[in-house]
């Protein structure tokens, strides 16, 4: 009786230190990457589960993300089926779009690659992680002459062309990756790590499964003078002043020290850098823009 008496006392002694050992480790900047991208694309509730266990603590024991099936397939899947609509196609087909677009979201396999550390110039000692990573995207380049000869078209036969082809190629059709990076913050001391913008998450996935707009400034760019080389930008420069011209004439020496600094630009980055950057730039300007502009 005595040894089981000291066996048992042992026991409780020790049982603090079992429920230590046990508890989950703080995640990495990757872990938590991976689990917000299985939640918005793949519609994973036991990710949700997982991440907001594990940032429980960092957010005063509440949740950080909700978790709803389905949202972000639905958001997206809205313009398309406008689309179907103005072609005619039928309500089966339209109302089948969320379920096609969830389906190709969770092939997506958006997957960290990495992560690089730096300071936070906002908050003194806190560290901020930049995680690159990489998804599986739908590949609808083959796709653009269609959109091209429906937008010449302008009928419901050709956008129906369009979308017959668009379909096709988000339900089955070939994939290719792409490349993304994303800034996550940091909580408690930098133990735990959280995203403050959920749509830099996906964006690369969205505007390769939405590349609409992006096609139509490609069109409209070839008309705009090239000042800097790089289609995007020189559409921007061109758009924003003919606006500025328009409401604001006195403010035309900011667009010409814009147009400067992103020819000089132009000369030491790459295309895909620039693109990047007059695509951040683009709301900006767009902020000032009037009725008269658009």
């Amino acid at each position: 009786m005595k040894t089981r008496h000291v066996l048992a006392a042992s026991l409780l002694l020790c049982m603090p230190l079992l429920v230590a050992a046990t508890a989950p480790a703080p995640l990495t900047p990757e872990q938590t990457f991976d689990l917000y991208a299985q939640v918005m694309l793949e519609d994973d509730a036991a990710a949700a589960r997982t991440l907001n266990d594990a940032l429980r603590p960092a957010f005063d024991g509440q949740d950080s993300l909700e978790f709803n099936k389905g949202a972000f397939a639905g958001a997206l899947a809205a313009p398309l089926q406008g689309l179907l609509a103005a072609a005619g196609s039928d309500n089966a087909r339209i109302e089948a779009m969320p379920a096609v677009v969830a389906a190709n979201l969770g092939k997506t396999r958006c997957r960290a690659q990495g992560s690089t550390l730096r300071d936070n110039d906002a908050v003194d000692g806190a560290k901020v992680a930049t995680v690159d990573f990489t998804c599986q995207v739908t590949a609808l380049d083959g796709l653009r002459p269609l959109f091209d000869a429906s937008v010449a078209d302008n009928t419901p036969a050709g956008l129906k062309r369009f979308t017959d082809g668009y379909v096709a190629a988000v339900s089955s059709g070939p994939r290719r990756e792409v490349r993304g990076s994303v800034d996550l913050y940091p909580a408690k001391d930098n133990g735990y790590w959280y995203s403050g913008n959920l749509d830099a998450l996906v964006a690369p996935v969205v505007e390769a499964l939405l590349p609409f707009d992006a096609w139509q400034q490609e069109v409209a760019a070839k008309d705009a003078p090239t000042v800097t080389g790089v289609a995007s930008c020189d559409l921007l420069l061109q758009q924003h002043r003919q606006c500025v011209a328009k409401i604001a004439p006195e403010q035309l020496n900011g667009v010409d020290a814009m147009a400067d600094e992103l020819r000089d630009k132009a000369q030491t980055q790459s295309v895909e850098a620039m693109v990047q950057e007059c695509k951040a730039l683009r709301p900006i300007a767009e902020m000032m823009w009037t009725d008269a502009c658009r």
